[in-house]
């Protein structure tokens, strides 16, 4: 009833303003004119769609077009004059009863009014996307058509492409797209599927707007044209479908018969539908078939960069809906055009990043191995590029073969695949170092194995162990990642070492030792330029530049920037060099010395490059620290290749910089107590070689090394020696008193092989040999050890000269020459101008065994061949004895061995002192002469022959050291 009510109220109101308009022979006023429309407005919305209303609405539309309402300038009047004819054409559609060049004016008003959208920040918007929600709700638009207003479409199309915005609510975009879906869908259902071109004159048809709209954000525009395109194509029905599939499909097929613009742009029109709607291109895709099989190679590549962009899209499975096209794609990595090939590999890549694990993944696995060893080394490449990619994607999902494939690429022939594969698989390791925190995988560490091997390769100067240097300090490994997992790393990198690569370690280590001392130099000069000569300056620095400049990947270049800093007067930069040597905070030095010169000095790349050669950046003593704690208290793997492979790292890091060890001789002197770790030769070995250079005590690891040279095999008592002559210092004499229990053994031993040798009891005979050769070689080795050492630290005594390679780290105080000359029977003096000289030693040591006097010595071997004259005489006639019983059976073979071994040794033995009469020392050039001598028998022989070589040695010792001394005396 109220609402009846309110109706009829409506009526009256409409009635009185229409009579008060038609009355009015002038527009009113502004504020009259607002007032009134906003009642009008009011009324009208009060009234349903009613044709009996017509006589109550015409008077006021009569009156509003009769004052140019329509065509208005003021923005309030305008929009509420289009609200008005709005509300009209809904209470009396179907025919609200306009001519047609009132409709024509209305639509040009609405028109004007979407255009002002695009002012998203005007007090009008919100009234304005009202009106056209109201426009899109009614669908009267399509009245557009009934009237002939086809180029007042084509303008709202355009007008709306223009004014919209990505600032626009979805609202604003669905109302528009809904006015244009409607009026193709009702323009199509009138042509039946002929192209969407009006009238002649019209040459731009409504399907070109929206699809060129939908190419501008693929062409880098900005707005919300592109929103609105999709939006129509998502909204539009079958009829509209088919004909932009018509389109496309025509393009592929029979791109020329096509007089569109739009034809050259369609492989883009074509992924931007497949981004919105796929669904509408399922007749479309396989016909890309024809172009990847045309003979036009510039086709087949613009149709692989097409399926390169649909692979890439998330959610999208072309392999599995498209099986006939993804197997002619698959055949393009083997095309005849090497540019069709990078472009395969490229989609191959894009479609196993979208979906790794899906189908078709391994059949691009398989085809980026096969381009691996293509001929062309661009695609090789690009193949390199693509495996590691991929592989980062997800670690481990590329199986093991085809790392080790890519990896091989660091050989290839070409320099710029070794670079290419360089690059890609130290970013391969990084991120394999950065997920994979703990869990060591084989086939990623041969990387670093294979880079080390560049070190060989002489063609390349990116590739030699100046620029592998900075390979390994700043790009093996990632920043983040902490030292003691950078120690893991190389500690299972150890264990597949092979010596090549030992080697290369070992050059890339000694050049950035050799830097540092040759940098050190060079400072020490510029401090000492004022009592140096002005010649004998230049003469050195140039000498040191030459050789600095020589270990950078560009020695010409490197030895300019030499000049040109020797030019600067700042002596600052000079001190913070020479602080950059030490082991301390050098990074802070570093960032200081480059903050100091500045980035835009021309020496600022040279002077980076020099602090990083300069800093102790593969190695430090916390990676030395955590081996040792590695070898030490890791038993997870112990009594494994593993737990004991880092001692050829250690060895490598120790001889370069044995200063690293300096903060970790404790769990060093743990590592040699632990008795739950076996003796073994690598930590033998590498005491042997390294003792002079590390501050180790004797006195710290000599139980080990005793326990070692008297329980180990022969292999490990030799090198036990020479670890004990290594580590030997002046002020421990306890390796003496030992040396010559040695001695004193192998008189006692040499006796006890004499009656073994004519007892039955082999083996026991074996077991004394087998000591004998033990005492025997440890004691010459010793000695030669002990007269190595002594040299090379004579040697390494003095003062720094320009060109001496030792580093500090291995300055080391001259003690081997005291122990030397305690043997010897002499000692040290000084001359007043300090020069060596000897003298007589009052007495030997307490301690001293007198088994080592060459006097006591002769008369022992005189014993010996008394011995051995009476033992010939009774060797012969056991051998006839056992001659005769040898037909009656009763004389066994090892008897007879034993006895015939026993003669041959006479004989030898006789003969032996006879010469030791004549010439000093012809125990060492005695031969065996025996005539098939059993086994047992012959390694007897040869025991005994070792001990009196060793003997011999022993005895001859005063004399081998006084020689040794006066060549000292000269050095």
């Amino acid at each position: 009833m109220a609402a009846a009510e309110s109706e009829a109220e409506a009526q009256q109101l409409i009635s009185r303003l229409g009579k008060q308009l038609k009355a009015s022979k002038t527009c009113p006023n502004k504020d009259s004119l607002v007032k009134l429309l906003k009642e009008a407005v009011i009324a009208l919305g009060k009234f349903k769609q009613l044709k009996s209303l017509n006589s109550v609405i015409q008077p006021l539309s009569d009156s509003l077009v009769k004052h140019g309402m329509l065509q208005h300038k003021d923005k309030d009047i305008r929009i509420l004059v289009a609200t008005c004819f709005c509300e009209i054409i809904r209470v009396l559609a179907p025919d609200p009863g306009f001519s047609d060049d009132v409709f024509r004016d209305i639509f040009k008003l609405l028109q004007s009014i979407f255009a002002e959208t695009g002012d998203y920040k005007s007090p009008y918007f919100s009234r304005r996307v009202k009106l056209l929600e109201t426009v899109a709700k009614l669908n009267f638009c399509v009245l557009m058509l009934d009237v002939g207003c086809e180029d007042l479409i084509l303008k709202m199309f355009k007008i709306f492409f223009s004014a919209v915005r990505e600032q626009h609510p979805q609202s604003v975009i669905n109302a528009m797209s809904s006015i244009m879906a409607r009026i193709l869908e009702d323009k199509l259902e009138e042509k039946d599927l002929e192209p969407l071109i009006f009238q002649e004159k019209f040459s731009e048809p409504l399907l070109d707007v929206i699809l060129q709209n939908l190419l501008k954000e693929s062409k880098g525009g900005s707005g919300g044209f592109a929103r609105l395109a999709v939006s129509v194509i998502q909204n539009c029905n079958e009829k509209l479908e088919r004909c932009i599939c018509t389109f496309l499909r025509s393009c592929i097929l029979n791109r020329e018969s096509i007089g569109s613009e739009l034809k050259e742009w369609y492989h883009d029109i074509l992924y931007e539908i497949f981004q919105s709607a796929p669904q509408m291109l399922v007749s479309v895709i396989p016909s890309l078939s024809h172009e990847l099989l045309t003979d036009q190679v510039d086709v087949r590549i613009k149709a692989l960069n097409l399926l390169r962009k649909c692979f890439s899209l998330p959610g999208h499975k072309i392999a599995e809906e498209y099986h006939n096209l993804f197997m002619d794609f698959l055949n393009r990595f083997t095309d005849k055009s090497a540019e069709v090939r990078l472009c395969a590999l490229s989609c191959g890549k894009a479609l196993y990043a979208n979906n790794p694990s899906g189908t078709g993944s391994s059949q691009i696995l398989t085809e980026l191995e096969s381009r691996l060893l293509d001929f062309d080394d661009r695609v090789r490449m690009q193949a390199v590029s693509i495996v590691c990619d991929v592989s980062r994607l997800q670690i481990g999902s590329v199986t093991n073969e085809l790392i080790s494939q890519v990896a091989d690429r660091l050989r290839d022939k070409k320099v710029s695949v070794r670079k290419k594969a360089l690059q890609k698989l130290l970013e391969l390791y990084q991120d394999y170092c950065t997920k994979c925190v703990g869990d060591i995988k084989m086939h990623f560490e041969q990387i670093p194995c294979k880079i080390l091997m560049l070190c060989y390769d002489k063609d390349c100067k990116e590739f030699r162990p100046q620029s592998l240097e900075y390979v390994l300090a700043e790009d093996l490994f990632p920043v983040s990642l902490s030292v003691e997992e950078r120690t893991n790393h190389w500690i299972f990198l150890s264990s597949l070492f092979t010596p090549l690569h030992v080697k290369a370690l070992n050059a890339i280590l000694s050049q950035k030792r050799r830097l540092r001392n040759a940098l050190q130099a060079y400072l020490h000069l510029r401090v000492n330029e004022e009592e140096i000569g002005s010649d004998e300056m230049e003469r050195n620095t140039k000498a040191l530049f030459k050789k600095m400049s020589a270990l950078f990947p560009d020695p010409a270049e490197a030895e300019e920037c030499f000049y040109e800093l020797n030019q600067i007067n700042d002596d600052d930069i000079f001190k913070m060099l020479a602080d950059l040597i030490n082991v301390g905070d050098a990074l802070s030095t570093r960032d200081n010395l480059l903050r100091k010169i500045g980035d835009q000095s021309p020496l600022f790349e040279f002077l980076r490059l020099l602090s990083s050669k300069c800093l102790l950046n593969i190695f430090s003593s916390r990676h030395v620290s955590y081996i040792l704690d590695h070898l030490t208290f890791d038993t997870s793997v112990r009594h494994t290749k593993l737990d004991y492979s880092p001692l050829l790292l250690l060895s490598a890091i120790i001889s370069a910089f044995p200063s690293l060890l300096r903060s970790s001789e404790e769990k060093f002197r743990q590592l040699l107590a632990d008795k739950d770790i076996p003796f073994n030769e690598q930590l033998i070995q590498f005491l042997a070689k390294e003792g002079s250079n590390i501050s180790i005590r004797l006195s710290d690891c000599y139980n080990f090394l005793e326990r070692v040279r008297l329980e180990g095999t022969q292999a490990e008592a030799k090198l036990a020696v020479s670890a004990i002559a290594a580590l030997s210092d002046s002020s421990e004499q306890v390796i003496v008193p030992n040396l010559c229990k040695t001695s004193c053994t192998i008189k006692k031993h040499s006796e006890q092989c004499l009656k073994s040798s004519l007892t039955t009891d082999a083996n026991k005979s074996a077991n004394l040999n087998l000591t004998l050769s033990k005492s025997a070689d440890a004691s010459r080795i010793w000695i030669e050890g002990l007269q190595k050492t002594s040299h090379q630290e004579v040697h390494s005594a003095g003062t720094v000269e320009v060109g001496n390679e030792s580093s500090v780290d291995n300055q080391h105080e001259i003690h081997a020459s005291v122990i030397s000359e305690s043997i010897m029977g002499k000692e040290r003096v000084g001359s007043s101008c300090d020069s060596v000289a000897t003298k007589p030693a009052l007495g030997l040591n307490e301690d001293f065994p007198s088994c080592l006097q060459e006097r006591d010595m002769n008369m022992t071997y005189n014993s010996n061949t008394d011995k051995v004259a009476k033992l010939s005489t009774a060797n012969h006639k056991k051998a006839n004895l056992a001659k005769e019983n040898k037909d009656k059976g009763e004389a066994s073979d090892v008897e007879h061995q034993q006895m015939r071994a026993s003669t041959h040794y006479s004989k030898r033995e006789t003969s032996g002192a006879c010469d030791s009469d004549c010439e000093g020392n012809s125990l060492k050039k005695t031969k065996f002469f025996a005539e098939e001598i059993p086994l047992a028998a012959a390694e007897n022989t040869k025991k005994i022959r070792r001990s009196k070589v060793a003997a011999s040695k022993a005895i001859n010792v005063n004399k081998d050291m006084i020689a040794w001394r006066t060549r000292r005396q000269k050095v």
